[in-house]
């Protein structure tokens, strides 16, 4: 399906299908996340097309941009979950919350998730924004 032709809609508003993309992540395509980032999230809105691509992001441990996604999702005039996407939208995040990451960039993602799952969304956003590096060196 082209871009044209997707029922669903990038974060700026324009038909975009994110699953040649997600396919190419799939495959190693090294660019691939960051086409997905510049599609999915801009400046904290998201679209349709990005709810549709939690349930891949959550299998390819890209917890990082569910996050964003999630943060998104409740921000003022986000497009409401689709009634076709929100079981596996909402099953793909519980499950990635289950899964406890064992390396600390996918840890921080994880708790942005799990703090923008509870309502906590000032503090998922620091763990966002975060340098995880400079923390480590400071206190690690």
């Amino acid at each position: 399906m082209s871009d044209e032709q997707s029922p669903w809609r990038c974060a700026r508003g324009r038909p975009y299908d994110p699953f040649p993309v997600l396919d190419a992540l799939a495959a190693g395509d090294v660019g691939a996340l960051e086409r997905l980032r510049d599609h999915l999230v801009h400046d904290g809105a998201v679209g349709t097309a990005s709810y549709a691509a939690v349930p891949r992001l959550v299998d390819a441990g890209q917890l990082a941009l569910v996050a964003a996604i999630e943060l998104g999702r409740e921000e003022e005039g986000a497009p409401s979950l689709p009634t076709a996407l929100r079981t596996p939208y909402l099953r793909a995040v519980e499950h990635a919350l289950e899964r406890v990451p064992g390396d600390s960039e996918g840890l921080q993602a994880w708790y942005s998730l799990h703090a923008a799952r509870r309502g906590h969304r000032e503090l998922a956003r620091a763990l966002q924004f975060m340098d995880r590096r400079e923390i480590l060196a400071r206190h690690g």
